[in-house]
């Protein structure tokens, strides 16, 4: 009983608290604000489904009810590609999705407004970000964390259980 007890106790605790995640890389500080770009996958393979995901942040913490838009140019020549209207956001977490259909290297900039700041509520804030996407294929770091690091580790734990044997 004790233990029910306990975990409705963490249950409850759990929804009390409001949970509040953000994406990890890329991180520009401009103007007081944090804005945080993560591709998924990291590098984007062409032809394949991508998401573009930013955290836009005051102190670490959400903004509500922003309003962002998203335009993806050649870095070489700077010609815009893509263009996702403004939109509204609830949070200042968002996904992207985009599909680059070829390989190459690309700028990817957010252009946010924020709804009560007296300098980004009339104009935009704006963070650039340079993603390269691949060709079809496995990225690295997939092959890396699917494949290369188990095998490692099985390798190393039939080592260890062969020399403990003393058949090594």
């Amino acid at each position: 009983m004790l233990r029910f007890l306990v975990l409705a106790l963490i249950f409850a605790g759990m929804l009390a608290v409001p949970a509040s995640a953000h994406f990890f890389g890329a991180t520009k500080e401009i103007g007081g604000y944090q804005v945080v770009f993560m591709p998924y996958p990291s590098t984007p393979i062409t032809g394949a489904n991508s998401t573009l995901n930013f955290s836009v942040l005051a102190s670490g913490s959400n903004i509500y009810n922003i309003y962002s838009a998203v335009v993806i140019a050649d870095r070489a020549t700077g010609e815009p590609l893509h263009q996702e209207p403004y939109r509204l956001y609830e949070t200042s977490d968002m996904t992207v999705p985009y599909v680059f259909e070829e390989a190459g290297d690309y700028v990817v900039t957010l252009h946010t407004r924020i709804p009560g700041d007296e300098k980004y509520g009339s104009q935009p804030l704006s963070a650039s970000f340079d993603v390269s996407a691949g060709p079809p294929g496995m990225p690295l770091d997939e092959l890396l964390l699917y494949y290369v690091t188990p095998a490692a580790v099985a390798i190393a734990g039939i080592g260890a259980y062969l020399y403990s044997r003393g058949k090594l």
